[in-house]
């Protein structure tokens, strides 16, 4: 039925609006009209901006790619021992303990001498009988030892020509030889090998422990860049894996908001997915900065770093974990074989001989001393003429005469004494036998607490590695499970029967046990590369 317009004045029984109200009716109307057609126009732009929100779906998820440089271990290694702080050190160490032996031993090395003199003299005289003017030359050399027992041998020769202008001189010309050895012997104080060589004795003792800290230098170092080259790996790895979650995290809020236009889920359901996606893109960040942060502290380790804003990059990966020894096994091989305790050992007895040397040269000094030699004489003679008295005889002779009565002995001479030296009071060498015992005892006491840690340590990595394969194993069931779970919880809620919720909290769970393998396999790689550098005694040699 067509409705058509009335009459102006109603029919009988029918209401009719008051002439205002139909003025209001109509504004009211057009109001409705105008609003429909505004929101008919505003409907397309909220659409765009829908779409326009979407979440990227990508997998670097904007974030800007780095450079990188691919690393494998070995290469790791080899640039940290020749670029880190710590190696260069320890063999500067070696160098200086090396030069300080050589030094010590240099005491007992024979020392030659030789020396060449002349004088002239000219003074005023007195007596008729002295000489105004002496002009003399001298030649002296010899050899001087000290022997490992303490004796101090010295062996000279020396010749003498002597010219002056005495008037009554029968020997204006003189040449004379001498030859002469001497000793002094210490009887008390600084007698015998461990008194003379006690710090020649120390000084070997610090090569030795130098030498093995240089060992366990090299160790530390291998260690440490393993640890950082598998941290970085376990950093990388994480990245990865939380890019893919990231990635998983906004396809999933696509989903959703698409769900949500289309009414098939709520806005709680959209709102669970966008806390998600806020909750991975954070820990993306969080792992971001971790991976930047491995690769400096690789390349701290190591002294070498990339250039520009490049980034070191793990190629290897863990090997498989090796069977783990008894405990007793391992700990004997590395009580015998670790070069920290060796070097310890090392600076014990370095203090050992230090404190021997002292307590025996803490007695008096007590020497005996003397010497045996022969001199000879030549030169050119005059006569003189006292009155009717002729002093001299005329002749003229080299040193070769002088140096033959030196080999006959025609003119021997010796000596041979004691002498006492007692300080009052006997401060000084007691006290350096004191300080000597204490720095003894404090070695004895540094040894004793290494080898306390070394136990611990060892204890301490063989147990992590006996228990992270027995972890690993869990860890790879774990994962298994988890991806089983979350496939079945995505076919779940595809269909209808499972929530956002759920799928959201399996996502999570998946994403953990991934790191948590990757984490068990580098907790064994940090065991293993501890037990190898507390109980191997040279890096590259392995102790069986």
């Amino acid at each position: 039925m067509t409705p058509r317009l009335g009459p102006l004045s109603p029919p009988s029984g029918v209401f009719a609006l008051p002439h205002g109200d139909r003025r209001r009716w109509l504004v009211c109307a057009i109001t409705a009209l105008a609003c429909g057609l505004w929101l008919a126009v505003l409907s397309p732009a909220h659409a765009a901006s829908g779409e326009a929100a979407e979440p990227d779906t990508s997998y670097a998820a904007g974030l800007p790619e780095l450079e990188t440089l691919g690393l494998t271990l070995d290469q790791a290694q080899r640039l940290a021992a020749a670029n880190s702080p710590s190696a260069r050190a320890a063999v500067a160490a070696l160098r200086s303990a090396r030069g300080a032996r050589m030094k010590e031993a240099g005491v007992f090395d024979p020392v030659f001498f030789g020396a060449e003199e002349r004088v002239s003299t000219d003074s005023p005289v007195t007596s008729p009988f002295a000489g105004s003017q002496v002009r003399s030359r001298s030649l002296t050399g010899g050899l001087a030892w000290l022997s490992p027992l303490g004796t101090s041998v010295n062996l000279s020769l020396s010749q003498v020509r002597t010219e002056t202008n005495a008037p009554f001189s029968t020997l204006p010309r003189e040449r004379r030889a001498v030859a002469r050895a001497d000793f002094v012997q210490p009887l008390w104080h600084g007698f015998g090998p461990i008194a003379a060589r006690g710090e020649l004795r120390a000084a070997d003792r610090e090569v030795e422990a130098a030498r093995e800290a240089l060992a366990a230098a090299t160790l530390d170092l291998d260690a440490d860049v393993e640890n950082a080259y598998w941290e970085l790996y376990a950093a990388e790895r994480r990245l990865a894996v939380q890019r893919l979650l990231r990635q998983r995290a906004a396809v999933f809020l696509r989903d959703q908001l698409l769900r949500g236009r289309a009414g098939v889920v709520g806005p709680g359901a959209v709102a669970i997915a966008r806390t998600f996606l806020a909750e991975q893109e954070t820990a993306l960040l969080d792992a971001h900065l971790r991976a930047a942060g491995a690769s400096d502290r690789l390349g701290q380790v190591m002294g070498a770093r990339p250039e520009g804003e490049a980034l070191y990059q793990s190629l290897d990966e863990p090997g498989a974990p090796p069977p783990v020894e008894p405990l007793g096994t391992v700990l004997a091989r590395a009580l015998g074989a670790n070069p920290s305790l060796r070097a310890a050992r090392a600076d014990s007895a370095a203090g050992r001989a230090r404190a021997r040397s002292a307590a025996w040269n803490a007695s008096p000094t007590l020497e005996a001393f003397g010497g045996y030699g022969a001199s000879g004489l030549a030169g050119t003679g005059r006569q003189i003429v006292f009155g009717s008295d002729t002093v001299g005889t005329v002749f003229d002779t080299g040193f070769g005469d002088a140096w033959s009565q030196v080999g006959g002995r025609d003119y021997p001479a010796w000596n041979f004494g004691l002498r006492l030296r007692m300080p009052l009071g006997w401060r000084a060498d007691r006290g350096e036998r004191e300080r000597q015992q204490g720095n003894y005892q404090r070695a004895i006491e540094a040894l004793r607490a290494r080898r306390l840690a070394l136990e611990s340590a060892v204890r301490a990595a063989h147990r992590e590695a006996g228990i992270s394969q027995r972890e690993l194993e869990a860890a790879r069931t774990l994962v298994s499970a988890a991806e089983e779970q979350t496939r079945i919880a995505r076919l779940e809620y595809q269909a209808g029967r499972g929530t956002a919720y759920d799928l959201v909290n399996l996502e999570a769970d998946l994403a953990a046990a991934r790191l948590r393998d990757t984490e068990v396999r580098v907790r064994i790689a940090r065991a293993t590369t501890e037990l190898r550098r507390l109980t191997t005694s040279f890096p590259g040699r392995t102790n069986q």
